[in-house]
């Protein structure tokens, strides 16, 4: 974790993160919710700086169902993509 500069806080099954759990991203993104095998599995939200947030059914880290409730976003940016899109954001490493 400190490689990537995230925190966990929850239990480990085989030294993967697994059960109920707490991730929390460099960009102060927070994960609380269920993970298996390593990713995001079962429910869960992501809790966004800006107050926004995502409750979702997670499926191998994949959102399968979801819901966002934002203070902020428009209308359109209210899609899976664009969550999926700034949750990687804020996962990606800048090169260089």
């Amino acid at each position: 974790m400190e490689y990537t500069g995230s925190q966990y806080i929850g239990e480990f099954v085989d030294g993967r993160m697994e059960g109920s759990a707490e991730y929390i991203l460099p960009t102060e993104t927070r994960y609380v919710g269920e993970m298996k095998d390593g990713v995001f599995h079962g429910q869960g939200t992501l809790y966004f700086p800006s107050g926004s947030r995502y409750d979702a059914i997670w499926e191998n880290g994949l959102a399968t169902k979801g819901s966002l409730n934002s203070p902020i976003w428009t209308r359109l940016e209210k899609s899976l993509k664009a969550v999926m899109t700034v949750e990687m954001a804020s996962i990606t490493r800048p090169r260089g």
